[in-house]
């Protein structure tokens, strides 16, 4: 019986598998619901390699602790084979973004790249192809991160930090231990930083290695928007003019570009490419996507806002008339920054899923009534009627949860909202 131990059988466990198969040993699986393959325990011989989703207080991490195993996480282990660059990309909100756009670049640049980790395909699935002139560039969530005791990438990027995942890591503080894990083994090499967000760089401040910085309008930073030209300044200022396509994104998108740009200057590609050819990207669904417009009533889908943080992020977008719709599975988090900074604009608040009685309790405690809906369609359909009324208002599902009550995942509760305008519209 192999003394190698895979937690989990998802994707990032069937990756392990392939990899270690691949290098000649023999593993076995474990999870919660199953236990072992076979007649095995965990014993002070294992190396248990663990899935990111495996949380820390797990049925098994207690018996592999107790049992003295030596853990691993997945992204540790693999990232001792990658002979490639990695640049590693972590934050609340925004990783996604960043690490398709960095992607984008490189591939038009010629640059041979490779966009894995999380929500996608597991470093483990491909780490072991990697050549040495390639670039991974590796979506890092807390999850990947918790528990890595020497991942040192060559380019690391935090791009913000807010209440996130507390069911997961149990507090605020554990999560952010499990994200400053992107840059606090780096030693050489590159630590990119939003200058826009006080605590993440207060966060910078532990870093050992060359730390660079981004600002949507900050010239103190190496990469800014003035608000005509972006300007990256790495021993010595460049700045290119007319690039008023980026004035087209929200603030947020605004600034994962300008950090994805300051990652592709450092891996060789120059301003005015990289600002060439990131003029073409286009954000992935579910991403401040507007949907449809009815009557002068815009739809916007925002279903990737998970969290708090990128709900208040996305309606600092809105000047006009707006109608806010909420709610989906609870991850502990508190709602009182949606409403405490909530502007005169938002007319009417919608919220359905399992946290829409705690979204309404939250309103009522800052005198804002919120209306609950026990479905998405139903908040769509009413959330249109109380906007109608005002010139050019807005229908924004920005669900400040998860989607897992209800739906698969952000993209199928994205769909349904997107199903339920075009029955609006009569499509």
């Amino acid at each position: 019986m192999s003394d190698i131990v895979i937690y989990g059988r998802g994707k990032t466990g069937q990756g392990l598998h392939t990899m270690l198969k691949k290098m000649g040993k023999d593993a076995v699986f474990y999870d919660d619901c199953i236990g072992f393959d076979g007649d095995a325990d965990f014993t002070d011989k294992s190396l248990v390699l663990l899935s990111p989703g495996v949380k820390p207080n797990a049925v098994g991490m207690i018996s592999a602790k107790k049992a003295g195993a030596h853990i691993v996480t997945e992204l540790e282990f693999c990232f001792k084979h990658c002979l490639g660059k990695c640049v590693s990309v972590t934050g609340t909100n925004g990783k996604t973004t960043i690490c398709e756009m960095v992607s984008h670049i490189l591939r038009k640049a010629s640059v041979k790249c490779r966009l894995l980790g999380n929500g996608g395909i597991p470093l483990s699935s491909e780490v072991l192809d990697v050549n040495s002139d390639e670039i991974v560039v590796l979506e890092s969530s807390s999850f990947q991160l918790n528990n890595v005791k020497e991942f040192s990438p060559y380019i690391s990027l935090f791009s913000n930090i807010a209440y996130d995942h507390i069911n997961y890591h149990d507090s605020f503080d554990n999560y952010v231990s499990a994200k400053i894990n992107n840059f606090i083994h780096q030693t050489e090499g590159y630590a990119i930083f939003n200058f826009d967000d006080e605590n993440v760089v207060e966060l910078s401040n532990l870093c050992q290695c060359k730390k660079l910085y981004y600002s949507v309008s900050d010239s103190k930073a190496n990469c800014y928007w003035d608000g005509s030209n972006v300007v990256v300044n790495i021993g010595g200022k460049k700045s290119i003019e007319h690039c008023c396509f980026l004035g087209d994104y929200a603030v947020h998108n605004l600034s994962n570009a300008l950090g994805a740009i300051l990652i592709t200057s450092l891996l060789g590609v120059s301003l005015d490419k990289s600002i060439l050819y990131i003029s073409d990207y286009r954000l992935l669904p579910h991403r401040m996507e507007t949907v449809a417009i009815l009557n002068g009533v815009t739809f916007v889908d925002d279903s990737k806002a998970t969290n708090v943080h990128a709900t208040v992020s996305a309606l600092k977008n809105y000047k006009q008339p707006l109608a806010l719709i909420l709610g989906g599975s609870d991850k502990g988090e508190c709602f009182e920054e949606i409403f405490a900074n909530l502007a005169d604009n938002v007319k009417y608040v919608a919220a359905s899923g399992s946290t829409a009685e705690k979204i309404a309790d939250c309103g009522k405690a800052y005198g804002i009534e919120v209306a609950v809906f026990d479905d998405l369609k139903q908040a769509t359909e009413q959330s249109y009627n109380a906007v109608c009324r005002y010139d050019n208002g807005v229908v924004l599902m920005s669900n400040a949860c998860a989607s897992f009550d209800r739906f698969s995942g952000y993209a199928e509760r994205g769909d349904y909202f997107c199903q339920a305008v075009k029955g609006l519209c009569g499509d």
